[in-house]
């Protein structure tokens, strides 16, 4: 069994770290509007941006499918 918590939020600098994103690709991402404020990222309390993992991987996902349907 994994005791590891899950969290809902984790800060930008942990997302980057753990996926290797950068965060400039994230901000790019919100001005191009390709992820949502609130569902996919959110700046927290404390003025920090925040994302959201679980979203993340949708997102990837879903990419990933558009990709596959365009080489089909």
């Amino acid at each position: 069994m994994d005791d590891t918590p899950t969290y809902r939020w984790v800060k930008l600098a942990k997302h980057c770290d753990a996926t290797g994103d950068t965060p400039n690709a994230v901000h790019a991402r919100r001005r191009k509007r390709q992820w949502q404020d609130g569902v996919h990222c959110r700046v927290g309390p404390d003025g920090n941006l925040y994302v959201c993992p679980q979203e993340y991987n949708k997102w990837v996902e879903s990419q990933q499918q558009n990709s596959e349907s365009l080489a089909a």
